[in-house]
């Protein structure tokens, strides 16, 4: 599979002295580019022309480093389908259907509308950039000039500038671009769907058991599933915030991390929301396990000094995420051999999983057990839900109570989380890769 790295780019100028001597001298007319992202194909080559244009857009002076992660996080995207199918990206035959960007533009659909893999914001910005790349690639020469690649149309874009008069603006357009659409029927925050109990289940048994899976990404996946926060976070947790933990007097066996801006050690949380996350007694005993087990304390000591102190570290010592782009490169490649090994074992589910339907999971979880209650209120349900997923705004929370409402998931719903991790916990042994 292809991977993204990240790069610091220090710009060189190449000097020839006494006409024969080269070297390359430091460029201080050019700022340093920090995590530059690169693409590199699956025997190791970089795919070239993708990382020109990555460089290209970072110094130009006029293009956010964000937007070029942005970018390139999607064309990877693209790279792993390429590498997958087993297809070229300058695949431009005469018979239309055939064509790469047709082909790939067909996938996403197909992922957004009928597996509900992908919201519709993402899909359009993952076509968007690849045909962004394709302009480039196209301007400088490195596909034929007489590719058959979309057709140009112009589109005219209304908008009011800043003295209220309404201006127009005319762009290329390409029959290839897939509007952003709302899609149809029940989903949830990031426009995923959760797995049912059955399979949250069958898949943490298997990363327990296989001995495929490191101990890491199994504990990383029950705090998801049990905790619900996002990635972010758990990659970001301190052993500070383990020790930190309080008890809930009011409930046996259930504890409370504080994460946010407004705690020490602070632990990183979307739009910076502070609050704190429920975890279970047994989870949290098992996370406080594997903080003193040999196996992290290893890893601790090949770690920067600013990051010993995180609870999950890969064995070179490094984050399992970046906060400075996107995503980090340990985590997909982590939940890319994740999907592979568990699909591979008979989970087909596990082909479509991304680790953000663990947060979708417990909190429909969560949802079913407080509306299953006796007297339960909807108000009362949204502000336990909206605090235990440290949501911003109560319209994402009140999703997850009309999704329970509408589906059968609630019908499906018979343990509560303590007694579903106890289960798993006791039936299967400790096998890690």
């Amino acid at each position: 599979m292809a991977t993204i790295e990240y790069c610091n780019y220090i710009p060189h100028q190449i000097i020839v002295s006494n006409g024969e001597k080269v070297e390359w001298l430091r460029d201080n007319t050019q700022s340093i580019v920090k995590s530059l992202p690169m693409i590199f194909w699956g025997d190791g080559s970089p795919w070239i022309e993708a990382n020109l244009w990555a460089h290209s857009r970072a110094t130009n002076g006029i293009t956010d480093l964000k937007t070029v992660h942005s970018d390139l996080g999607h064309l990877h995207k693209y790279a792993n389908w390429l590498e997958k199918q087993g297809l070229e990206w300058r695949h431009f035959p005469l018979v239309q259907r055939e064509r790469i960007l047709i082909r790939w533009r067909k996938y996403l659909i197909e992922q957004r509308d009928d597996l509900g893999l992908l919201k519709p914001s993402t899909t359009s910005h993952r076509m968007n950039a690849t045909i962004k790349f394709y302009r480039y690639a196209h301007e400088n020469n490195f596909i034929g000039q007489d590719a058959p690649m979309w057709r140009e149309h112009q589109v005219v874009h209304s908008f009011h500038d800043a003295h209220g008069f309404v201006r127009t603006m005319t762009m290329k357009g390409t029959d290839l671009a897939i509007h952003n659409r709302a899609r149809h029927g029940l989903t949830l925050e990031e426009g995923i769907t959760p797995l049912t109990q059955d399979q949250m289940i069958a898949l943490l048994n298997f990363t327990g058991n296989s001995g495929k899976i490191a101990w890491e990404i199994d504990l990383m996946l029950k705090i998801g599933f049990f905790s619900g926060p996002r990635i972010e976070t758990i990659t970001d947790l301190k052993l500070g915030t383990l020790d930190n933990a309080v008890s809930d007097p009011n409930v046996p066996g259930l504890y409370y991390l504080s994460v946010g801006p407004g705690y020490l050690p602070n632990v990183a949380t979307k739009f910076d929301v502070q609050g704190q996350i429920m975890m279970p007694a047994e989870l949290l005993n098992e996370l406080r396990t594997y903080a003193a087990d040999e196996r992290r304390l290893k890893r601790e000591l090949l770690a920067a000094p600013q990051d010993k102190d995180l609870v999950f570290l890969t064995r070179f010592g490094h984050r399992y995420s970046n906060r400075e782009v996107t995503s980090g490169t340990a985590i997909n490649g982590a939940m890319t051999n994740l999907r592979r090994e568990a699909t591979s074992a008979g989970l087909k589910f596990a082909e479509y999983f991304y680790f953000h339907m663990t947060r979708a999971t417990f909190g429909t979880l969560l949802t079913s057990l407080l509306l299953d209650q006796q007297r339960a209120k909807v108000k009362d349900v949204l502000a336990l839900v909206r605090d235990a997923m440290l949501h911003k705004d109560e319209s994402t929370t009140l999703k997850y109570v009309k999704f329970v409402q509408e589906s059968p998931i609630k019908q499906r719903v018979a343990s509560k989380f303590t007694e579903c991790f106890i289960g798993i916990s006791t039936a299967r042994g400790k096998t890690h890769a």
